[in-house]
């Protein structure tokens, strides 16, 4: 189709990343792994910065079942075809102290909570800060009403995959993605081809990523309904069967509309809390395409491939 672009990128993760639970409380648990709008992000952040738009400013509120905070986005993502990502664990070798071998390590990826202080949090409780001040030390008051306020503490989720490798692939419409944002698609091409090399980061600021391979391409290869497929990449359950079950698992993650999904994960061990994917030198589990979705190739990449209902 001549108006898809292919975005892909294969890095390689310094310590995690941390993409944290929409709509959660005080307590932030994290994803095990992007989910399709945090993979636009990674790639849409160098392009629109290129472009001269704000990423920041005021969001346009609801979108879906959730909410975005910057005005950019909204084009982006009614422009988006398919985002995904999937996980890739390296071999190492380690030397066993009682005998004179080594073994085959592999790394994966936890979810972790950390306790962090609410540092603000007294200035904004209102009157139950000097509540909390007059309570007398050691009595029941002090410890019901004084340390919540004044010593709060609450749980934040993370990723921790150190040497993990992650892919990441964006399939956009870019007619439709020039329209929206008012640019033509020669510049959009042009802009993009520079802007790929620009991903420094998944989720937030600290999740740092160094980049390994990188492709920008045009006119992808589709395959529809009935057709296999094999792939890295995690794929909608609605859209897929997969013919490898001891090679995936199944997680739980937003759409591109913020909805909670099933989705196939390509991994030995998948849940919430803990991934342990499939190494760097096996072949990638592989499934039949079902209607109504279409299957998308990136050019020289057979394993690079999203899933997307027509």
């Amino acid at each position: 189709m001549t108006n898809l672009r292919v975005f892909y990128a294969k890095t390689l993760l310094s310590w995690g990343f941390i993409v944290r639970h929409r709509g959660t409380s005080a307590a932030q648990p994290a994803y095990p792994i992007p989910p399709p709008t945090t993979v636009v992000g990674a790639f849409a952040y160098p392009l629109v910065r290129l472009l001269g738009f704000s990423t920041r400013g005021k969001g346009i509120g609801e979108w879906g079942e959730g909410k975005l905070v910057s005005e950019v986005m909204k084009p982006l993502l009614e422009a988006t075809i398919t985002a995904s990502a999937g996980l890739i664990s390296l071999k190492f070798a380690s030397k066993s102290p009682m005998y004179s071998s080594y073994r085959t390590l592999q790394v994966g990826l936890a979810i972790y909570q950390e306790i962090s202080r609410i540092i603000a949090s007294p200035y904004k409780s209102g009157g139950s800060f000097q509540k909390a001040v007059k309570a007398k030390f050691m009595e029941s008051d002090f410890f019901k009403e004084a340390l919540p306020v004044v010593l709060p503490v609450q749980a934040t989720g993370a990723a921790y995959a150190p040497a993990l490798k992650i892919e990441l692939m964006w399939v956009v419409d870019i007619e439709k993605l020039s329209r929206e944002l008012g640019v033509s698609v020669e510049k959009l091409d042009g802009v993009a081809r520079k802007a790929i090399y620009g991903i420094v980061r998944i989720g937030s600021k600290e999740g740092l990523v160094a980049l390994e391979e990188v492709i920008y391409a045009e006119n992808p290869v589709t395959r529809g309904p009935g057709e296999k497929v094999s792939t890295r990449l995690y794929v909608e359950r609605f859209c897929a069967e997969t013919l490898n079950p001891t090679l995936t698992t199944e997680i739980v993650i937003p759409d591109l509309r913020y909805s909670l999904t099933p989705y196939y994960m390509p991994a030995f061990i998948g849940s919430s809390n803990l991934i342990v994917p499939l190494s760097e030198d096996m072949p990638p589990p592989t499934f039949r395409i079902l209607s109504p979705c279409k299957a998308i190739i990136a050019p020289g990449l057979e394993a690079a491939v999203g899933v997307a209902r027509l």
